[in-house]
C-alpha cells in the first residue's frame, strides 16, 4: 500500500499509519469511499474548494487537509481489504469518477487486490445480537417498570426489521419458477396458487393464509376513464362487465376478504376474469425464507393491459429495498423492459438493483455474456441525453431456476445447483439487504436509543451516590440543592412545551408557489411537444409515439422531481433550524431532539414525495397518445394538446395535498413526543430522588449500604457504554 500511496502523492506524501481503521464502519458508502480515494497529488486543491466534497469530510469528522484525506484513504483501502467495500461497485464508481479526475493507480491496485468474502447477514445479524445483549443488561439495571418497558419495545421494534424485494418482469419471463427456486418450494404458479395478473405480496405467517383486496368505487371509476383512451382495455372491460356482476365486487369502500390458501385459485388466476376486480393479494406462510423478516412483492407482468395495476406496482418499487428484474436470457431486450428499466434508471431511490437472466440453461456462456452486453449497450443508447453512467447502477446475473428446483425436489444432484447460479443469487440477495442502507440506519438508531437510556440510568445511579456520600458528609444542603435543580429543570420543561407550541403555530407551509410551477411546467411540457411535432412535419418523419411519450415522462418528472426537492429542502430547513434553536435554549433536551429525528425527515420527504398523483399522470400519458395518433392539424393539436395538458396538471392539486400533509403538525407531534418522553424521566427521577432523601433522613440500612453495589452498576454502564459506541 506503501507503493501505491508514493505513486499517487509523491512529493505530497506525509508520514502515516498504513493500518489506520476508521472506528465506524458503516458511516460512508461505497460512492462516497471511491470520492475520497480518487483524491491525489494533482487535484487535492480543487477537490478542497468543493462544497459538497467539504459536507464528505464533515460528515466523518474529517480535516480537509492532505493528511487528513490520506489517512482517510487509507482506513477506506483497509476497510476494503477486510470485505466491508463491494469490490465491483467501488471499481464501478472510481470508474465513472475517471472522467473527472485520473485514478489510474488506485482502480488497478484495487482490481488486483484479493480481498475477505464476508457474509453479511450474518454480520449484521451479529451487530444486532450485541446491542441486544447490551438492552437486556440495561434492563438488569434499570431502576423502573417504565424504562424496563421502553427498552423492550426498543428491541422488539428493531427485531421486527422488514425488508421488501419487489420481482418485476414482462409476462413469461419466469417469475414464479425463479420464486419457487428461491422459497424451494412450488408454491407460485402451481394448482393451488396460480399464476397471477394481480399485484402478491408474500410474507411469513404462522398460518398459511390468503387477503384479496379489490378496488374501490373511485379506482374502478379511474379504469373506466383510462379505457376511453385505449382501445385493449375498453375491450376488455366490456367483456367483463357481460361475464361478471360488478357491483359484487366494487364497494365505496374497499371489499377485502380473507380467504385459506386453496380458494386461491378461484380468485386470482389471470384466466379467471374476477382478477381484474382485485388490486392486490397478500399471502402469508411460513416457508424458511421469508422468516428472514423478508417480504416478497411478486408484481404483475410491466406490460399489463389494466394501467392502474402498473401504478400500484410503481407505488410498491418506491417503498422496496430492492428491485429484481427477470429476463428471459433467450428473448431479447422488448421494449417494454427498456422502458421500465430506463424509468427505474431515473427514478428510483435506490442506489442499483438487478437483471436476473433467467432460463439460462437453454443458452451458451458466451451468448450469455452477448446478452448482457447488448441490454447495457441498449439502455445506455437511450440515456445518451441524460446520463449513460446510470447503467453502472445495475448488476446482471444469470439463474436456471429449473436446475435449482429439481435439485431441491431430488430430481438433480448438487451439481446441477451449483451449476444454476441460484446459490450466487441468493447470496446475493442477502448482502446487499444486509449490508444496505435500510440495515446501516437501523443499527444506528437502535445504538443512538440504547446510548440515551444508558445515560439515564447513569445519572439515577450517580445521583443516589452523590446524595449518600453528602449524607454522610453531613452536606444536607447539597441534597436541597439537587432537588431544586430537578425542580428547575421541570420548569424549564414547561417553559420549553409553550414555546414550541407558540413557535409551530408561527411556522408557515411552505409550498414554494407549488400551483404556480406546475402550471409553468404544463406550458413547458406542451412547448417541447409542439416543438417536436413540428419537427416532424417539417423533416416529412412519421411519429414515433415512443420518443413523443418519453418527452412526456422525461419534463414532467423531472420537472416535478425538481419542485418538489425545493419544497422538502424549504421545509426540512425550517424544522431543522427551529429544532436547532430549541436545542441550544434547552440542552437537556438535545439529546432527546436528536433521537429519530432523521427518521422523521425521512418520513416527510417521502409524504411529500407521494404528493404527485401517478394515476393522474398515467390518464395524461393516454390522452396525449391518442391526440397524437388523430390526423390533425398543428393548430388544432396545439389547442387540444393545450386543453388535455393545462386541466390535467390543474387537477394534480399538488398544493391542496401538500397542506393536507401538515407538515407541521406532524413535526410539533414529533416534539411533543420528546417532550412527554423527557417529562417521564424527570418525574421518576424526582420521585426517585425524593425516596432516596426520605430514606437517607429515616437512616435506612439498604440505602446507606448501597453505595458500593451503585459503583458496581456505574462501573458496569460504563463499560456497556463503551461497548456500544465501540459497536460496528
Amino acid at each position: 500500500m506503501k507503493e501505491l500511496f508514493q505513486k499517487v502523492w509523491q512529493n505530497e506524501l506525509q508520514f502515516l499509519n498504513f493500518d489506520a481503521k476508521f472506528q465506524d464502519k458503516s458511516k460512508l458508502d461505497t460512492a462516497e469511499c471511491a470520492i475520497i480515494l480518487s483524491v491525489n497529488k494533482d487535484n487535492y486543491e480543487r477537490y478542497f474548494l468543493l462544497k459538497e466534497f467539504q459536507e464528505l469530510c464533515k460528515k466523518i469528522d474529517l480535516r480537509v487537509d492532505i493528511f487528513s484525506i490520506q489517512n482517510a484513504q487509507i482506513c477506506i483501502l483497509n476497510l476494503f481489504k477486510s470485505g466491508f467495500v463491494p469490490k465491483q461497485d467501488l471499481l464501478k464508481a472510481l470508474k465513472i469518477l475517471e472522467k473527472i479526475s485520473k485514478n489510474t493507480e488506485i482502480f488497478d491496485f484495487i482490481s488486483q487486490e484479493k480481498v475477505q468474502s464476508i457474509d453479511q447477514k450474518a454480520l449484521f445479524q451479529n451487530d444486532f445480537k450485541e446491542l441486544n445483549a447490551i438492552n437486556l443488561e440495561l434492563q438488569k439495571l434499570s431502576f423502573d417498570e417504565n424504562l424496563k418497558s421502553r427498552l423492550q419495545k426498543t428491541l422488539e421494534k428493531f427485531q421486527n426489521l422488514e425488508f421488501n424485494i419487489a420481482i418485476t418482469g414482462v409476462m413469461n419471463a419466469g417469475k414464479s419458477s425463479l420464486l419457487n427456486a428461491l422459497l424451494k418450494e412450488d408454491f407460485l404458479g402451481v394448482s393451488n396458487i396460480p399464476e397471477t395478473a394481480n399485484l402478491t405480496v408474500l410474507s411469513y405467517g404462522k398460518s398459511e393464509e390468503a387477503k384479496i383486496y379489490f378496488w374501490d368505487r373511485k379506482e374502478w371509476q379511474n379504469i373506466l376513464e383510462s379505457s376511453h383512451f385505449n382501445a385493449d382495455l375498453k375491450e376488455f372491460i366490456d367483456k367483463l362487465d357481460k361475464s361478471v356482476n360488478i357491483e359484487d365486487f366494487i364497494k365505496d369502500k374497499p371489499l377485502i376478504q380473507n380467504i385459506a390458501l386453496c380458494e386461491l385459485k378461484n380468485f386470482s388466476s389471470a384466466k379467471n376474469k374476477i382478477s381484474a376486480l382485485i388490486k392486490k393479494i397478500e399471502i402469508k406462510s411460513h416457508l424458511e425464507f421469508l422468516k428472514n423478516n423478508i417480504s416478497i412483492v411478486d408484481t404483475p407482468g410491466i406490460d399489463d393491459v389494466v394501467v392502474q395495476r402498473e401504478i400500484v406496482t410503481n407505488e410498491y418499487l418506491k417503498e422496496s429495498d430492492f428491485l429484481i428484474h427477470l429476463m428471459n436470457a433467450s428473448q431479447s431486450l422488448t421494449q417494454k423492459d427498456a422502458d421500465f428499466l430506463v424509468h427505474c434508471l431515473l427514478n428510483s431511490r435506490l442506489s442499483k438493483f438487478l437483471i436476473v437472466l433467467t432460463k439460462v440453461d437453454l443458452l451458451s456462456k458466451k451468448d450469455l455474456e452477448e446478452v448482457i452486453v447488448y441490454t447495457k449497450e441498449s439502455l445506455k443508447s437511450r440515456l445518451v441525453d441524460l446520463d449513460e453512467n446510470l447503467v453502472e447502477k445495475i448488476d446482471f446475473l444469470c439463474v436456471s431456476a429449473k436446475m435449482a428446483s429439481d435439485f431441491y425436489k431430488g430430481l438433480a444432484s448438487k451439481e446441477s445447483l451449483q451449476k444454476s447460479g441460484m446459490q450466487e443469487f441468493e447470496n446475493y440477495l442477502f448482502n446487499e439487504l444486509y449490508a444496505g442502507e435500510k440495515s446501516k440506519i437501523a443499527l444506528r438508531a437502535y445504538k443512538k436509543e440504547l446510548h440515551l437510556e444508558l445515560k439515564n440510568i447513569l445519572s439515577e445511579y450517580e445521583m443516589q451516590n452523590r446524595l449518600i456520600k453528602e449524607n454522610k458528609q453531613g452536606v444536607s444542603e447539597e441534597n436541597q440543592k439537587l432537588l431544586l435543580e430537578l425542580q428547575k429543570q421541570n420548569t424549564l420543561l414547561k417553559e420549553a412545551q409553550d414555546e414550541i407550541s407558540n413557535s409551530v403555530v408561527k411556522l408557515k407551509n411552505i409550498d414554494s408557489g407549488i400551483d404556480n410551477l406546475v402550471l409553468l411546467l404544463a406550458k413547458k411540457l406542451k412547448e417541447r411537444l409542439i416543438d417536436e411535432f413540428k419537427y416532424l412535419k417539417n423533416n416529412a418523419q412519421k411519429l414515433n409515439l415512443s420518443r413523443i411519450l418519453n418527452i412526456v415522462d422525461i419534463t414532467t418528472k423531472d420537472g416535478i422531481n425538481d419542485i418538489l426537492r425545493e419544497i422538502k429542502f424549504e421545509n426540512i430547513k425550517k424544522i431543522e433550524e427551529l429544532k436547532t434553536n430549541l436545542s441550544l435554549k434547552y440542552d437537556f433536551l438535545k439529546d432527546d431532539f436528536d433521537n429519530g429525528f432523521e427518521g422523521f425527515k425521512d418520513g416527510i420527504s417521502k409524504n411529500i414525495d407521494s404528493i404527485f398523483q401517478s394515476e393522474k399522470f398515467a390518464l395524461l400519458r393516454l390522452k396525449i397518445e391518442k391526440l397524437s395518433n388523430l390526423k390533425s392539424d398543428l393548430y388544432e393539436l396545439e389547442t387540444n394538446l393545450d386543453t388535455v395538458i393545462f386541466d390535467t396538471f390543474k387537477e394534480f392539486k399538488m398544493s391542496e395535498i401538500l397542506n393536507s400533509l401538515n407538515i407541521n403538525g406532524a413535526f410539533f407531534e414529533f416534539l411533543n413526543d420528546k417532550l412527554k418522553h423527557y417529562e417521564k424521566n424527570q418525574k421518576s427521577k424526582l420521585e426517585s430522588l425524593e425516596k432516596v432523601l426520605q430514606s437517607l433522613k429515616n437512616q435506612d440500612a439498604n440505602i446507606l449500604n448501597s453505595f458500593e453495589e451503585n459503583l458496581e452498576k456505574i462501573e458496569k454502564l460504563k463499560q456497556l457504554e463503551m461497548g456500544l459506541l465501540n459497536a460496528d
